[in-house]
């Protein structure tokens, strides 16, 4: 399933940074980066990528969001927008995982499983999955670091705290500039008529007055 071009893309998902570009003829025709979380970075970012462009909001025929797993909070406010968006001018909106899209851009680069990939969770826990031996991908689960670390996996991680926790980190870069591809193949993007942020924790922290994740 392709988007329909062109399409906004929007990543909020990252506990630092944000990112929002614009798909056309398979390549990035604009793009605003931020090392602002989403609250204080989307809205500035999809000026920016508009702008590079040369569209209008006007001009979006769909959208592409990533659900995470990674920051709630980034993820949700990228959702409320695009839904926003959506409602006022109906156009559709496409979903990509977080995990999927390192996995997948590990596996181009010509990584072989089985590794694990994550990205950071809350209370200092992580978001993973298994890459298999034949390339398919695990179920999404919550660790602790020393879980991970007694896997006897690699763990591919573009976090640059992983490299301080994780004892078999690998360095890999965000998949940001492989999506034009990934989103041309079969099975990366999926419509969703209500995105929301996926969360695959079993428990939830007490609300409290500091800043989500």
């Amino acid at each position: 399933m392709s988007a329909p071009e062109p399409c906004l893309v929007l990543d909020g998902s990252a506990r630092a940074g944000v990112r929002v570009g614009v798909l056309s003829g398979g390549r990035w025709v604009g793009q605003g980066l931020s090392p602002d979380g989403a609250l204080e970075g989307l809205f500035g970012c999809v000026e920016v990528a508009l702008a590079e462009a040369k569209l209008k909001l006007s001009d979006i025929r769909s959208f592409a969001l990533c659900v995470g797993p990674g920051s709630v909070l980034g993820i949700r406010i990228a959702a409320l927008a695009v839904r926003s968006w959506s409602a006022l001018e109906p156009r559709p909106i496409f979903v990509w995982e977080s995990l999927a899209g390192i996995a997948r851009s590990a596996l181009t680069a010509g990584e072989k499983g089985p590794f694990l990939v994550a990205v950071e969770s809350r209370l200092k826990r992580w978001h993973a999955l298994e890459v298999s031996t034949d390339g398919s991908l695990g179920v999404p689960f919550e660790a602790e670091a020393a879980q991970l670390n007694s896997s006897g996996h690699r763990v591919l991680a573009s976090s640059e705290a992983a490299a301080s926790v994780l004892t078999s980190h690998v360095a890999v870069s965000h998949p940001w500039s492989a999506l034009p591809t990934f989103f041309a193949q079969s099975g990366f993007l999926r419509e969703e008529l209500r995105p929301d942020a996926l969360n695959v924790a079993n428990d939830f922290a007490t609300w409290s007055g500091e800043r989500h994740r």
